[in-house]
């Protein structure tokens, strides 16, 4: 089996469940330190324990990516841990739906605040790291970001935004 990613550290948010732990496992199985981010913290050391199982190295921390000095404390650990940062892959999210009559503001504030924002602080605290070692940055976005569907108004502009914020910063 080749191990594409042997030695490389890889960040994670939203690795407690769905893409992100899916991602996780398959980073591990290449070779790479997965560092697994998310606020499920019971669910990231479970992870964490299969991924040793399996021979490989993973380290969970708890971490809210709204909150900068969350994702700040999290890349230093990583960084602590491993030397470096590789790979970061901002996966977190979460998705508000209901018709637009039965949602306000707070509804939309709260899904740009995960999806919008809190891939920018994980932008924003990991971006030198990735630029010393020549690392890569993902960023997990959603055909709802190019695509509006019904009762889901807030997570569509949200992931629009994040599809935006790729696409310019592509050209950084």
């Amino acid at each position: 089996m080749s191990r594409w990613f042997e030695g490389k550290t890889v960040l994670i948010t939203g690795a407690s469940s769905g893409i992100g732990a899916a991602t996780a496992r398959e980073f591990a199985r290449q070779g790479a330190n997965v560092v697994l981010l998310a606020r499920r913290e019971e669910r990231l050391v479970s992870l964490q324990n299969d991924i040793e199982k399996d021979g490989g190295k993973a380290l969970a921390l708890a971490c809210d990516i709204t909150d900068r000095s969350s994702v700040n404390a999290a890349v230093n650990q990583a960084i602590a841990a491993f030397g470096r940062l590789d790979v970061v892959l901002a996966n977190a999210g979460f998705g508000v739906s209901g018709l637009i009559n039965t949602l306000d503001t707070d509804d939309f504030r709260r899904q740009f605040e995960t999806n919008f924002f809190g891939v920018l602080e994980t932008v924003f605290a990991a971006l030198p790291h990735l630029i010393a070692a020549q690392g890569r940055l993902a960023l997990v976005g959603s055909v709802s970001g190019r695509l509006g569907t019904p009762t889901s108004s807030p997570y569509t502009s949200s992931k629009f935004a994040e599809v935006r914020l790729a696409e310019s910063i592509n050209y950084d």
